[in-house]
């Protein structure tokens, strides 16, 4: 059956069986896909266009939903930028927030899109191919429910900004994770510099592996550093200016991990053999000078674009 023939047969789905539906619409009749999208517009197990309203009043539900929690995150944001204003002149605040604006402007995009889609689909509900109609119901109600959770996460986060926003202990609890996970990194990069001084490998090639990705690593967690420090000036400017308590208690502890830091970079130097430097001197060069270039506060999406770009081959 050639495609007009299949498209001749598929404008006729209107009162076949669902099975017989299926052979029209996938000769092999083994897709799931296809029952499950016929399913859509049948009626006790029979194809009917009539379907088509009941189908695609469910979808059209389910599309209001979205729409009502992207409304709901706008009116966060709204919220979210008012508690924002008094400080919206650091940096600090401004990175965290602008990044909401750009979800949200993608989230009420997509949203436009779908009833937009869901006109076309009530344009064509008479004469279109069912088969069309009930895939095209099927990805909108999709697409409607990413959108749905998509929002619902932008508010959740959301709220816990706000929280960030109004409370300095927040704000603080917050600085002493992002601690937390720095030491957590250097962990890990203690037990690739610990391998690597062992030869606890098999093959040159795996060493030189091991230790560029560690190298690699060492230069991310050298901006965490700075992005720490960084908060940490801007949250106690911050409580300056709410009268507040500064954050205090935690210097030595990043005193300390800076010292950590530096020792491992020595180790990560001198354990590397002129091979290793031979095969990926130059990608390391070129990503420790990108790196470079980034400043405070960090822009962590444009680090792993960074990363993404100048990787090494491991071939």
């Amino acid at each position: 059956m050639d495609r007009c023939e299949i498209r001749e047969a598929r404008a006729d789905l209107d009162g076949l069986s669902l099975e017989a539906a299926i052979a029209v619409v996938d000769e092999s009749a083994e897709s799931d896909t296809v029952r499950e999208t016929l399913a859509i517009v049948a009626e006790d197990g029979v194809i009917r266009r009539t379907a088509v309203d009941g189908a695609l009043a469910n979808a059209s539900k389910v599309v209001t939903t979205a729409e009502t929690r992207a409304e709901l995150a706008a009116t966060s944001l709204e919220d979210v930028r008012d508690i924002a204003g008094p400080v919206s002149d650091l940096d600090l605040v401004t990175n965290r927030l602008n990044p909401f604006e750009t979800r949200l402007e993608i989230i009420e995009d997509r949203t436009t899109d779908l009833g937009d889609r869901i006109q076309r689909i009530i344009d064509h509900k008479n004469d279109g191919d069912l088969y069309d109609l009930a895939r095209e119901i099927r990805r909108v109600t999709a697409t409607a429910n990413e959108i749905q959770r998509a929002a619902d996460n932008l508010q959740l986060e959301l709220g816990n900004f706000e929280e960030w926003l109004e409370d300095p202990d927040h704000r603080v609890e917050e600085l002493v994770d992002d601690i937390d996970a720095f030491e957590q990194s250097l962990d890990e990069l203690d037990g690739v510099a610990t391998d690597l001084a062992a030869d606890d490998t098999e093959l040159e090639d795996d060493a030189a592996v091991v230790w560029v990705q560690g190298t690699i690593q060492h230069r991310v967690t050298a901006l965490m550093i700075d992005d720490i420090q960084y908060e940490l000036a801007t949250l106690r400017k911050w409580a300056d200016r709410e009268g507040a308590d500064r954050p205090a208690g935690v210097d030595q502890r990043l005193s300390d991990l800076e010292a950590r830091h530096d020792a491992l970079g020595e180790r990560f130097a001198n354990c590397a053999e002129s091979t290793w430097y031979e095969r990926f001197g130059d990608r390391v060069e070129d990503i420790d000078n990108a790196l470079g270039e980034l400043e405070p506060p960090v822009a962590w999406d444009e680090v792993e674009a960074v990363i993404k770009e100048h990787r090494p081959s491991v071939e």
